[in-house]
């Protein structure tokens, strides 16, 4: 398998495949490049016979901030001067992400941090092991930069939990995660890498074509439950309404050139209580 990626660290160690997010610097933020590696990495480990299971991790003091906001911006753009996206509208209607077609074991080891696009993506593996102290994030709901349709994170969170997510642009925490059973297990970050592996091996040592049917057939039952339709919603919603799109206009005003967003960031978060917003 390849392992020289721009975005990745990979590591192939017997039938396990290791995936770090490698954009500490930009605190493992989610940009085009690094989707297309990871799609890269699936489709070689799908049909790689010697690869059993495929891990995911965070390199740096997070797992990952969720979408790059220089990334979506540029798509907000395009939307503004009502011009196709090259990233993004060759893509649609979409289905669920690659992963979701993945049919061997997916896990994810998260740490510190987990923005919304990191979420929506770990919402199609198959485990999540979270570090104690993990905050996983909605709360750039508060500016509505997307539409917040289309998303599997509807049947793994109850109703409500999703509802502050969206409205009120929340947040909760790892051990709520273990409560909702978003999470099944949560460790020191210490001990997150070396969990993750635990389970790996476990699911490694399994007879891969037993756990492949399985995964499937799980998938397809979602499917009948509305999966397919929920994830192609996201590209049928009406734009957004002008209070919305007034206050995403303002949140990319923040944003310095080259894609720095601590200052748009801190401007969404002035006069908002945490002990509020969290589920």
């Amino acid at each position: 398998m390849r392992t020289q990626y721009d975005t990745l660290l990979v590591t192939v160690d017997g039938p396990i495949v290791e995936v770090l997010l490698n954009r500490p610097a930009k605190r493992n933020a989610i940009n085009f490049a690094m989707v297309r590696e990871f799609n890269a990495v699936l489709a070689e480990a799908k049909y790689d016979r010697g690869v059993r299971v495929v891990t995911v991790c965070g390199e740096g003091k997070v797992f990952s901030a969720g979408h790059d906001l220089a990334d979506v911006k540029g798509v907000a753009e395009a939307r503004e001067r009502g011009v196709p996206h090259p990233e993004v509208d060759p893509l649609l209607p979409e289905v669920p992400m690659r992963s979701w077609y993945f049919p061997k074991p997916l896990i994810a080891g998260v740490h510190g941090f987990v923005g919304p696009e990191a979420l929506k993506t770990i919402a199609t593996f198959d485990f999540v092991l979270a570090a104690r102290g993990t905050r996983f994030s909605y709360e750039q709901a508060r500016v509505r930069t997307s539409a917040p349709g289309g998303n599997p994170l509807v049947f793994l969170l109850p109703m409500r939990v999703w509802k502050k997510l969206i409205l009120m642009g929340g947040w909760f925490s790892a051990e709520q995660a273990l409560d909702f059973h978003f999470v099944q297990r949560v460790v020191a970050e210490a001990d997150l890498r070396a969990e993750v592996r635990a389970w790996a091996e476990h699911l490694a040592g399994m007879p891969s074509g037993d756990v492949q049917i399985a995964k499937q057939g799980i998938h397809r039952q979602y499917e009948l439950m509305g999966m397919l339709s929920m994830e192609m919603l996201h590209n049928r919603l009406p734009p957004l309404p002008a209070d919305a799109a007034d206050a995403a206009g303002q949140f990319w005003g923040e944003v310095e050139p080259g894609g720095d967003v601590r200052a748009a960031l801190a401007a969404r978060d002035a006069g908002v209580d945490p002990t509020v917003t969290q589920v």
